[in-house]
């Protein structure tokens, strides 16, 4: 079994899908097309994307062009029995046409293709797919709905060689020790504004917000107090952020807008870690956890004494996270959510 991976490789989460692929057995060639371009032509398509489309095209469909022709290069010489994408990875529909006489092809949603306006394909390219992984079962629906074939509700759990328990020296206990630990990334959009009111609920604990890129400061004139929480981060470390999970004991987690009933795949990276996440509620959250009584967060007024209640039962807090880490071992590993895939589209 031979599989083409397109994927943003820099992502952590990413990770968990390689390992799942390689745990599988699976004989992997993992792409990210960004690896096509130089940093200076990167950054042009990435940072530009405001600008009006008729300018935009003048790079932009070039670097899509490429793009895709590279893909189809590798592709023919490479010759996987399965196209695996995140997201659309810029995949044009003929590229999708060329690769499904001769190979299945496969999609995994980290965010919908209803409210994501990467590329005009994003929801086109699904009615090519063999198979849709979805971490919401309302995208599951809202897809299934529209005639996408084969959309299954799954989520791909921690990745223990990335997320994991492990001793913290003393240096690094003392720098970074927090009771509560939010690791996320900034928005110049009202999804930014709806962040730092999540934090602010938490402004009056120990609590150490990373946050990576630039916008968050157009909100600290609402919220002054959760400015001095914050800490400028590169989301992209998994192991800074492992090791500042280690620190703490509660990580909060809103839930973000283009989730409707979905998880968050911070909440499996906390759980690694071995610390509890403290969620905002959300239905598939209830269904995978379900026996557990886990936290979660209804409305944002009684996080607070949530919170306490967590910080102030540990035994309660440590059992909890053995109960849930245990059930996304037994159910949630990366290499069942493969296995499960590979059985529906080869058998």
């Amino acid at each position: 079994m031979k599989c083409l991976f397109l994927a943003p490789l820099r992502y952590p989460f990413i990770q968990s899908i390689i390992s799942g692929l390689e745990e599988a057995g699976v004989e992997l060639r993992s792409v990210d097309y960004q690896d096509f371009f130089s940093a200076r032509t990167n950054r042009w398509y990435n940072n530009y994307s405001a600008l009006p489309r008729k300018i935009r095209n003048l790079w932009e469909e070039p670097y899509i062009r490429k793009t895709n022709a590279e893909y189809l290069r590798i592709f023919r010489e490479y010759k996987p029995d399965l196209v695996f994408i995140y997201n659309n990875q810029l995949v044009a529909p003929d590229l999708l046409a060329e690769i499904g006489k001769t190979a299945r092809i496969a999609f995994m949603l980290g965010d919908n293709p209803l409210y994501t306006p990467t590329s005009i394909y994003n929801l086109h390219i699904l009615f090519n797919a063999d198979y849709v992984i979805s971490p919401d079962t309302m995208w599951r629906d809202q897809l299934t709905q529209l005639g996408v074939k084969q959309v299954v509700f799954d989520c791909f759990g921690f990745n223990s060689a990335v997320y994991h328990p492990m001793e913290v020296s003393d240096a690094d206990r003392e720098k970074y020790r927090s009771d509560l630990i939010y690791v996320g990334s900034a928005s110049k959009t009202n999804w930014g504004y709806k962040r730092i009111l999540f934090l602010n609920v938490f402004k009056d604990f120990d609590l150490r917000a990373y946050i990576s890129g630039s916008g968050m400061e157009r909100w600290y004139t609402f919220f002054p107090e959760v400015e001095a929480r914050i800490i400028p981060h590169d989301r992209f470390d998994a192991g800074f952020n492992n090791l500042v999970y280690n620190c703490s004991k509660i990580a909060p987690v809103e839930q973000v807008p283009s989730l409707f009933n979905g998880i968050h795949v911070r909440v499996f990276d906390i759980l690694g870690a071995g610390i509890l996440p403290l969620c905002e509620y959300s239905t598939d959250l209830t269904e995978v956890f379900s026996g557990i009584d886990i936290p979660l967060i209804k409305n944002y007024p009684e996080g607070v004494e949530m919170a306490r209640f967590w910080l102030d039962n540990e035994a309660k807090r440590l059992e909890c996270v053995r109960q849930m880490r245990e059930r996304v071992e037994a159910q949630y590993q990366p290499v069942m959510v493969i296995r499960r895939m590979l059985d529906r589209l080869f058998t």
